[in-house]
């Protein structure tokens, strides 16, 4: 196995992923106070619904968001992964479509499908066709002002959300939970951050166990959303293919697999990230008991208890796990974590008319 602690494996991060992942929580108080501002669209206030419209990390940051409003808002707040926005979708909903590039055919599908039912519009992006448009028709819209992959720009797409919740009163989020969040994170990177020895940094343990191994990641309620994150963040950082869970629904499906699962025990792998301060005890137990049935077949189970007395402290935290583990899993692989060619082959192939013989 390579040696983690090895500093010249961090020559293979050559364009800066670690700077990014380390710098998470300084950047969603700077995002915080750059849309001190926020222009929301007329009527938000009003609306009975809301819709956040995004893909990749937009996606990830909106999941957040929706975790954050779930104990605290009266409106209900779902999010959209795809080309259409539901039925009930009209000029009394709030859509947020959110796109770092301003190029992502799904969002910008959402935003004509919003623009043509009379929805109160916002658009959360860097540039291009998107902020475009936004500016032709007259749409409020927010700039992401960040220099990074989509994936690390989150927290630059989860402020503007905040500050929205915050006004409309979706969220109790303010400035003293942002910077405690902030401050927790940056706690975190320092007992996680490539200058932590192996034997003590938990997240170069957990990456070196799941080398060479297809990893399961289980989340629960506010959590599930980290989990997806993880997994996410283990593909496109770590080039690592996985699977997301959650409980207590893979109780009632994924854990009957585990018959085959004792033949494959040496390829497989979980991480559960979880809370015995927030979960739920019933969930809790189920973390347990799930752990405990995966280690019968042979498969070695990874526990992050996170610390954080709030969601968003924890979904912070989560990513700082999510971040640093997939960044040390892309050193054990020898590769640079920030290029994704396979999103960039795809996206060119779906942009490619079909020929027709």
């Amino acid at each position: 196995m390579t040696n983690l602690d090895d500093p010249s494996l961090l020559e293979l991060d050559a364009s800066g992923m670690l700077r990014h992942i380390s710098d998470a929580g300084p950047e969603l108080v700077r995002a915080w106070e750059r849309c001190e501002d926020l222009v929301l669209p007329a009527g938000a206030e009003d609306a009975t619904s809301v819709v956040l419209a995004g893909v990749g990390g937009s996606a990830t940051a909106a999941d957040y968001f929706a975790a954050i409003c779930a104990p605290y808002s009266e409106v209900p707040v779902s999010v959209v992964r795809g080309y259409n926005l539901p039925n009930h979708v009209n000029d009394r909903t709030l859509v947020v479509v959110l796109s770092y590039s301003g190029n992502t055919d799904e969002t910008l599908a959402c935003y004509d499908d919003a623009w043509k039912r009379g929805a109160k519009l916002l658009a959360l992006t860097r540039g291009g066709r998107l902020r475009k448009r936004a500016g032709e028709d007259g749409t409020a819209w927010h700039e992401v002002s960040y220099e990074s992959p989509p994936r690390a720009a989150t927290v630059h797409s989860l402020a503007p959300l905040l500050r929205m919740g915050h006004r409309l009163g979706l969220c109790n989020i303010d400035s003293r939970a942002i910077r405690k969040a902030a401050k927790l994170h940056a706690r975190l990177v320092e007992d996680i951050e490539p200058s932590m020895p192996y034997p003590r940094n938990g997240a170069k343990q957990i990456a070196a166990g799941l080398q060479g191994r297809l990893p399961f990641i289980f989340g629960a309620e506010h959590l599930s959303p980290a989990a997806t994150r993880f997994r996410n963040q283990l593909a496109e950082n770590g080039k690592a293919f996985g699977a997301a869970e959650s409980l207590p629904e893979a109780n009632h499906n994924l854990i009957v697999g585990l018959e085959t699962a004792r033949h494959l025990s040496h390829v497989l792998a979980a991480v559960q990230v979880e809370s015995r301060s927030l979960n739920s005890t019933p969930v809790l137990r189920r973390f347990d008991v799930t752990a405990e049935m995966l280690k019968e077949c042979g498969v070695p189970v990874f526990r992050i208890d996170l610390g954080g007395a709030t969601v968003l402290e924890q979904l912070l935290q989560a990513t700082a796990w999510g971040d640093f583990v997939s960044y040390y899993v892309a050193l054990l692989h020898g590769v640079d974590p920030t290029p994704i060619p396979q999103i960039e082959r795809a996206r060119a192939a779906i942009a490619t008319p079909l020929q027709v013989v």
